[in-house]
């Protein structure tokens, strides 16, 4: 009698723990994701949408440009603002360029050039509230390209269709839910040019003069004669302008890594990377620059300019650039086969510089600009510090300074260098 009560029990146990068993197996378990869809536009679409529309909102300032009574202001990745600077106490946005992709751009004569992710566009910009696009290059840049699974045709000689171009031009974020065990682990397929990450890294020879503008100490775009200069991660890239309307490249050559900042004098280019200065001569040869000399110094971010004897190098400590000081160094370049380092001034965060005569002006990130007396470069002495934002480059000319700031543009009267003054902010 005791041994069936036993296995009666233990017959219930097993049928409650199927039945338990099976009701678990029942139950659903699911699994939300958020999955991003790429949006396409032909190549041949997103040429078309460059062109000037009504002025904007300045959001992401970047890279400047003064030609003649204009400026030209690069908002990171999506264009330039178009602003009369005719009364600089007043100047006015009257116009935006949708560029997506844009960083840099040079001016030559009613000629721009501009970069578009990895392409090269030329704009006429003879009407400056109604910029024109006029020609289109596939791949100068090509470490920025949104369409780069194309480069090995066009390398091969093979022609790259625009209308048959599909580019990724930003993505639609939606949730999914999914059906699943909580171990299971659901992974998005992948995608074109997911991996592309676009990155910004944000020149004077005189200002606004009638055939070509200024560029600022922290451009990659410059131009010499019938020659337009770039500057990519490692190169740099010769393009000959004498077409405005058609440019064509005609080289490109290695540099160094990290290649940062491209600055013209005369006939020489002064190529700022993380490890060192650059100096190439381009009259004998344009379209291949010829090196004359180098200098190395301590890892950092390197602007440079010249007043032809001295180089003027900023290093400062950017996680971007793996530096680890703040210096301004004087570098004499009388002999640039043989150039040597005279003298360093420690700073706070120094970035982008201009020179007017035996004028310095330096921007020193949160400690504003500081304007030198330069007459002898081993003894600088500061004569003015303009606290008024977090600046970043400046182009100053004609007793006129325009600096660039996280928050916009800021612009000096030195025309009295023992009254430097601001007259307007935008």
């Amino acid at each position: 009698m005791k041994r069936n009560t036993w296995l009666t029990c233990i017959t219930c146990f097993l049928f409650s723990s199927v039945l338990l068993f099976t009701g678990c197996m029942k139950d659903k378990v699911t699994r939300t994701y958020q999955i991003s869809t790429p949006i396409y536009e032909t190549l041949s679409q997103f040429r078309a949408q460059i062109k000037s529309e009504p002025a904007r909102t300045i959001l992401s300032p970047g890279k400047l440009t003064r030609y003649g009574h204009y400026l030209f202001l690069s908002d990171m990745n999506t264009g330039i603002h178009v602003i009369d600077n005719t009364n600089p106490a007043a100047p006015k946005n009257i116009s935006f360029i949708n560029i997506p992709g844009n960083v840099d751009l040079a001016i030559k004569g009613n000629t721009m050039y501009a970069d578009a992710y990895g392409d090269l566009v030329t704009l006429d910009i003879s009407n400056p509230v109604n910029v024109v696009a006029r020609d289109f290059k596939s791949f100068v840049f090509p470490d920025r390209s949104t369409y780069s699974v194309y480069y090995p045709n066009y390398l091969a000689g093979i022609s790259v269709n625009p209308d048959s171009i599909s580019l990724i031009i930003g993505y639609e974020t939606h949730d999914t839910t999914v059906d699943g065990d909580q171990g299971q682990v659901f992974y998005g397929g992948g995608c074109a040019n997911c991996g592309i990450a676009f990155t910004t890294v944000p020149n004077r020879a005189s200002v606004g003069t009638k055939t070509g503008g200024t560029n600022g100490s922290m451009a990659r775009f410059t131009i010499i004669n019938d020659y337009l200069y770039t500057v990519g991660w490692s190169n740099m890239t010769s393009i000959d302008i004498s077409e405005p309307f058609n440019p064509s490249v005609k080289g490109t050559l290695e540099v160094a890594f990290h290649v940062e900042t491209i600055y013209p004098l005369k006939n020489n280019l002064f190529v700022g990377t993380n490890n060192g200065m650059y100096m190439y001569d381009v009259q004998n040869s344009p379209s291949n620059p010829a090196l004359v000399g180098e200098f190395a110094h301590i890892r950092g971010c390197d602007p440079v300019i010249s007043d032809g004897n001295y180089a003027y190098v900023t290093l400062n400590d950017s996680s971007a650039c793996l530096g680890f000081y703040d210096q301004l160094q004087i570098i004499d370049i009388h002999d640039m086969a043989n150039s040597m380092l005279v003298k360093s001034y420690q700073l706070t965060h120094p970035m982008g510089l201009s020179k007017d005569g035996n004028t310095l002006f330096l921007c020193d990130g949160k400690d504003g600009l500081k304007v030198y007396n330069a007459t002898d470069p081993v003894n600088m002495e500061m004569v003015r510090q303009l606290k008024d934002g977090n600046m970043y480059d400046v182009i100053a000319a004609d007793g006129l300074a325009t600096v660039m700031a996280s928050d916009g543009i800021y612009q000096y009267d030195y025309s009295d260098l023992n009254n430097i003054h601001l007259i307007s902010k935008l």
